[in-house]
């Protein structure tokens, strides 16, 4: 092989032009969160088939959101939000306790659970959900039950309700 040679080929593709600038995300990754929580022990007087606001009033870091109304977050963009909850209760007396978390005092329905309570034992209520909200809306905790009752929140975090957007 003495006459063979090496040989480089270059090639040079052509590059077509740069398309337009899309719009710039969010810097911090979310437009819009809040939360608050209750860490004080304290006793809930229920009637009966009457909903009674959780208390909350520690509040989060928040975002293009108010704590205006007591005990709740009101968002101040449309958006799709997700919403995650917790409460952990006891009773007086044996009933079915429910929970629901309201958007304008009415109960979203993917949040609503009702359990049956023995006296003295502790039960944990907690999830999440996504869903649509409109500029405004007021977001917060309830619970009602069949029979008048004492519900006992005890000491450490016993409630927590918070919501970040998600477009």
């Amino acid at each position: 092989m003495e006459n063979a040679q090496n040989y480089v080929i270059d090639f040079v593709i052509p590059q077509g032009p740069t398309g337009p600038i899309g719009p710039s995300g969010p810097a911090n990754g979310l437009n819009a969160y809040g939360g608050k929580y209750n860490n004080s022990a304290s006793t809930l007087n229920l009637g009966i088939l009457t909903q009674t606001q959780i208390p909350l009033p520690t509040t989060m870091p928040n975002l293009n959101t108010t704590y205006t109304n007591a005990n709740s977050i009101t968002v101040t963009e449309a958006g799709v939000y997700e919403i995650n909850y917790f409460l952990n209760v006891s009773v007086a007396i044996g009933t079915t306790l429910t929970l629901a978390v309201r958007a304008n005092g009415s109960n979203i329905p993917s949040t609503v659970v009702s359990r049956v309570l023995s006296v003295g034992t502790s039960s944990v209520y907690s999830g999440s959900t996504i869903v649509n909200l409109a500029a405004g809306s007021t977001i917060d905790m309830a619970i009602s039950a069949l029979v008048a009752v004492g519900v006992n929140l005890s000491s450490g975090v016993n409630a927590s309700l918070s919501l970040k957007k998600l477009n």
